[in-house]
This record gives structure tokens, C-alpha cells and sequence, in this order.
């Protein structure tokens, strides 16, 4: 498997910067405001692409993962840190002789940052937003190499307080990998089976999106 150290650490450094940017002027209010952890559990839309080598179809399945958020900041304003995981199957489909069809095993995992607007400050509030950070396509075929890109999403849903601690989160979200290095979505699905060398690139990766219900915890 080709090594990736350099390239996690740009994505390290990139989450640093964005926690730093966003987090740091909530910290610094004279009151601290209200925290939030909310794990949460939903359905992942695993999108598909097509290449000019063939078509890559990722299977839609279960998401789980964990949000941590700075709430009723001034103008209505909040911030989120979020991961979530998505099991899933990629299946590549060729178009191109040179190339055979190959499907793996894959997790789409995402750690975003980013600010939401709240509507309805009462015990039922709306929200959107964007979050930005990185996606990390973890394969599950040792002969097939992991993948990290820059990503982004646009989001939406609903709070619901049940108490001053507790509530539920219902959330919807469009993902978008980027690839702005060129450097393609795997390596190694070829004319000789998985060992083969096909690099899939391109700018917009696989368009994905969830739907997920929480519970809030409010600290």
C-alpha cells in the first residue's frame, strides 16, 4: 500500500487550523456557552461517479457517528466538529477493455467542521449549515490503497429539546469529496484484477449524503 503520511498530515493540519478558527472565539466569551455531544445513528447514501474508465457504484448503508457542538452563540449562531462512518461495498464497473471489474469492501468517514444558523430559539429549532474537513475512503482489500480528500457539505434539520439536558437532532447532509490534488480515488483496480494500477481522478469524487437522528446531550 503506497504511503499516505504526508498527505494525512496536510489533513491534519487543515482540521488543526479549522478547530483553532472556529472554536477559539467560543471559548473566549465571558459566559461559557451551552456544549452539546450528540451521537447519532441514520442511513448513508453511498452515491456513484462515472469515469471515463467505468462507473463506480459505493452501496448505500448504516451510519453512525458523534457531533460535538457550541451552541446559542450570538446571532443565533452554532458551531459543530462531526464523524461519522459508513460501512460499506465498492463495485467498479468497466467501460474500458484494458480494465476488468473489481468490488471491496470500503468505510466513507468524514471529520468536518463548521457553523449552522439556528431559526426558532425555543424548544423546537431548525438549522443549516456547512461544515468543511476531510474525507477518508478507508478500503478494506489490502491490495487496494486508502484515499483521504478535502470535503465539504451543506446541511439541514431539526432540534427537538425534550428537557434543558436532552433532545433529538434529525439532520439531513449533501457530502462532496474533492479532489484538488489530482490524485485520484484508488489505485489499484486494473486489467489484472484488484492488483492492476487504474487511478479513477477528478475534481468532484462521489457526491454522497446521509440522514441521521441523534440524541443530544446538552452539557
Amino acid at each position: 500500500m503506497p504511503a499516505i503520511s504526508l498527505y494525512l498530515s496536510d489533513m491534519q493540519r487543515l482540521i488543526l487550523v479549522l478547530l483553532t478558527t472556529i472554536f477559539l472565539p467560543a471559548a473566549l466569551y465571558a459566559e461559557r456557552p451551552p456544549f452539546e455531544i450528540t451521537p447519532v445513528f441514520g442511513y448513508h447514501l453511498g452515491g456513484a461517479t462515472d469515469f471515463n474508465e467505468g462507473r463506480v457504484d459505493v452501496a448505500n448503508s448504516i451510519s453512525y457517528g458523534i457531533i460535538f457542538s457550541v451552541v446559542d452563540l450570538p446571532g443565533g449562531f452554532s458551531v459543530d466538529l462531526n464523524y461519522t462512518r459508513a460501512d460499506s461495498t465498492l463495485d467498479f464497473t468497466s467501460t474500458d477493455v484494458a480494465y476488468s471489474d473489481a468490488g471491496f469492501g470500503m468505510a466513507s468517514n468524514y471529520i468536518l467542521v463548521g457553523a449552522n444558523k439556528d431559526f426558532l430559539e425555543n424548544r423546537i429549532r431548525l438549522f443549516i449549515g456547512a461544515d468543511i474537513g476531510a474525507a477518508w475512503f478507508d478500503s478494506k482489500d489490502s491490495s487496494v490503497s486508502d484515499a483521504w480528500f478535502f470535503a465539504f457539505d451543506i446541511k439541514g434539520g431539526m432540534k427537538i429539546y425534550l428537557s434543558e439536558r436532552l433532545g433529538l437532532r434529525l439532520q439531513g447532509r449533501f457530502l462532496l469529496p474533492m479532489d484538488l490534488s489530482n490524485s485520484g480515488l484508488f489505485f489499484g483496480i486494473g486489467s489484472g484484477g484488484s492488483g492492476g494500477g487504474l487511478t479513477l481522478g477528478g475534481t468532484a469524487i462521489i457526491p454522497q449524503g446521509d440522514f441521521t437522528v441523534g440524541l443530544i446531550i446538552r452539557i
